[in-house]
């Protein structure tokens, strides 16, 4: 798992190949046969050569990141933000700005040296056989230690289904949220879900996986399913969540829904 998780982070790009190496020599190799020992040394070997021949550079998707870190950082630097803001809210503001500033000065993997570090991790034996040893439930808890990353792996309807059910088994609300967040505009059938939190008359993850997943689900059927309980205290409570995600809807969908839902 551990060569799996430095996979998953470097082409999320929540490391670069700097630290990608860092971590690879850390690896306990005590978990591991003298073979694949030698197979991560290989790989330690085959990395030191990329970083020391291919240098990094600012790609586009780089260089949308900063300008959308600029765009923002501007933004609070508006000192018309100030005017009417307590301490609280100014303590706020700093912290977001001081995470800006941070996150922009993080070094970030781009153009032929990430792509050469990828081709090079996706092939890798020793992390396809230990890919393909998980079981649904360790791959459930990979996929889910992150809210949403762009990168994930390729499931079918049904191997999307497999992990739902492990979820619903073991009543993991939070990591089914968050594997529908994953799979978001990823052409994937979030039904089986919508349907668990409403048997568990659940409003508040199923606000949630509203809030997140909203143009992949069936709302109409969702809203069916939510009035088929004829619970009252739930369907008011879909209602009252509801007026708190107005961004999604409008006082006149808001109105229709209610009127659906108690008529």
């Amino acid at each position: 798992m551990d060569l799996v998780k430095l996979l998953y982070k470097y082409i999320n790009k929540f490391i670069n190949s700097k630290e990608l190496l860092a971590s690879l020599k850390q690896i306990d190799l005590a978990k591991y046969s003298e073979d694949e020992i030698v197979k991560i040394k290989e790989l330690i070997k085959d990395l030191e050569k990329i970083i020391k021949e291919i240098p990094n550079e600012i790609d586009e998707i780089e260089k949308k990141r900063l300008k959308e870190i600029d765009k923002l950082l501007n933004a609070l630097n508006d000192d018309n933000i100030y005017k009417s803001l307590d301490d609280e809210g100014l303590d706020f503001i700093k912290r977001e700005k001081d995470s800006l500033e941070k996150d922009k000065n993080v070094v970030k993997d781009g153009g032929k040296l990430y792509d050469t570090v990828v081709d090079l991790l996706d092939n890798n034996e020793l992390i396809n056989k230990y890919f393909d040893k998980m079981s649904n439930k360790e791959m459930l808890e990979f996929i889910t230690e992150y809210i949403s990353v762009p990168i994930t792996p390729a499931l079918t309807q049904s191997e999307f289904d497999d992990l739902v059910m492990v979820g619903i088994e073991e009543d993991k609300r939070e990591a089914l949220w968050r594997l529908a967040f994953n799979y978001n505009n990823k052409n994937k059938d979030f039904t089986k879900i919508v349907d668990y939190f409403i048997l568990k008359r659940d409003a508040y993850y199923l606000e949630e996986l509203v809030s997140a997943v909203e143009e992949d689900l069936d709302m109409e059927h969702l809203l069916k399913k939510v009035k088929e309980t004829n619970d009252k205290d739930f369907i008011n409570e879909i209602i009252r969540r509801g007026k708190d995600i107005t961004y999604l809807f409008n006082d006149e969908e808001l109105k229709k829904i209610k009127e659906f839902l108690l008529k």
